[in-house]
């Protein structure tokens, strides 16, 4: 398997798994700040973005995995890798800020 394509698998599927939560997180903090609404909006929300976000996530490693000795796409998901890494990045900082300065 190609480099960038295994590494934008891993990526993607960390984000899958940690993203959901970030992301509910995110628009439940920005809407209240009652600790039993948080709680019961977090794992609702985190099921429906999860809903969404998974299979997409899951259909495009798939798509990768098929493809993954193709060098042309090999250069093609460079951005795409960078992205995630970025968006894992993201989400870990958020959950940091929120444990020890909140």
């Amino acid at each position: 398997m190609q480099k960038n394509i295994s590494t934008t698998i891993f990526y993607s599927l960390l984000f899958a798994m940690g993203g959901a939560p970030t992301i509910a997180m995110m628009i439940i903090r920005a809407q209240t700040q009652d600790p039993a609404i948080v709680y019961q909006a977090l794992i609702g929300l985190s099921v429906i973005i999860a809903c969404i976000l998974v299979p997409i996530i899951l259909i495009q490693n798939a798509y990768l995995f098929f493809k993954r000795k193709d060098e042309q796409l090999e250069i093609k998901i460079k951005p795409m890798l960078n992205v995630y890494l970025g968006l894992n990045v993201i989400c870990l900082v958020y959950w940091l800020a929120l444990q020890f300065l909140v």
